[in-house]
């Protein structure tokens, strides 16, 4: 925290010496990944175009100040109606609340300002709270929402054997509707991101497999937005590249689908479109991808088909998630 707010502080005293001139202007990081020449971006009062995200930034590097020296924390929602007519819309303040991560070298998790938590779960696990309270995924018998604050979460309990991630929310309460459970006859834990995942939902993949020590699987569309959100569980999210720690998994295991499957599944694949096609370059252009994803990639250009979990959705339990795990059969 303290050093959080000795930089809050000095970003506010070089505003102040930059307001004497007559020079209302924030300079806000972009990020690694950006093919701009320079290193920054001026959000400036002076300049129109600019005048609102500058108000914006100013409001949110105050309200994290403040949450910093008296503890606590806010909602992105909360804080739109707080004030909505200043913010306009919660993308809005989410946007901004991503600047001043940029600004403070920072995850949106250390800020005090939260975003509500998409992801859930369900299996063996107990969420121990720091306020006493006990999250027990057995005892709700299917979907239980993360919590808003994975800090706030003192430990994880579990008898469970690894993780199991699908990416999107239909497959996992079709997973569920199937008695995975009990179809797997081991204890696990499912979860879901709803697509791409927010910090929480990544953050407690990330204390599954570094506290709890599990192994870790996910399960995607084979699709380059598929392998898009694979990568931001195993090495984080592009648009925030510059901080990254606490929120990664590079020891994920991808177990499918994988292009290379699509030939053999006959029905249920279709054809890319131009979108897909511009994210696969867009992937391959990363320097941070592994062989066998980069291969799989190739697959994808050169035989111009993707296939959704659903083309496998009748034998996931019985016999592709057993046969993908116990031949390790993963990327």
């Amino acid at each position: 925290m303290g050093e959080i707010v000795e930089h809050l502080e000095k970003i506010t005293l070089e505003l102040a010496a930059n307001l004497v001139q007559g020079n209302a202007t924030l300079m806000v990081p972009r990020n690694s990944s950006s093919i701009m020449t320079t290193g920054y971006r001026r959000v400036s009062y002076n300049n129109r175009g600019s005048r609102h995200s500058f108000c914006l930034l100013t409001y949110m590097l105050s309200r994290v100040h403040r949450l910093q020296v008296r503890g606590g924390s806010f909602t992105v929602r909360g804080l739109y109606y707080s004030d909505p007519q200043l913010i306009r819309s919660q993308s809005r303040i989410a946007e901004a609340r991503l600047d001043v991560c940029r600004m403070l070298n920072t995850s949106p998790l250390s800020l005090g300002i939260l975003a509500a938590s998409k992801g859930l779960m369900a299996g063996d696990i107990r969420l121990l709270m720091t306020n006493g309270d006990i999250l027990d995924g057995s005892s709700y018998g299917g979907a239980m929402t993360l919590p808003t604050d994975p800090e706030k979460i003192d430990r994880i309990e579990t008898e469970a054997d690894f993780v199991l991630i699908v990416e999107k929310e239909s497959v996992f309460q079709s997973l569920l509707s199937r008695n995975v459970f009990y179809t797997m006859g081991q204890p696990f834990i499912l979860i879901t991101g709803k697509g791409y995942p927010d910090c929480c939902t990544r953050r407690v993949v990330h204390r599954l497999s570094e506290e709890n020590q599990l192994p870790a699987y996910i399960l995607v569309d084979a699709d380059p937005f598929g392998i898009e959100i694979m990568l931001v569980y195993r090495h984080g999210s592009q648009a925030m590249s510059f901080s990254r720690q606490g929120l990664t998994t590079p020891s994920l295991r991808w177990i499918g689908l994988h292009p290379s499957e699509i030939p053999a599944l006959g029905t249920g694949a279709v054809a890319l479109v131009a979108g897909d096609n511009k994210k696969i370059n867009d992937l391959l252009a990363r320097g941070d991808l592994e062989p066998g994803v980069r291969q799989e990639l190739r697959m994808l250009q050169d035989i111009q088909l993707k296939a959704e979990i659903e083309s496998v959705i009748d034998f996931l339990t019985d016999d592709y998630i057993p046969n993908k795990i116990n031949r390790n059969l993963f990327l």
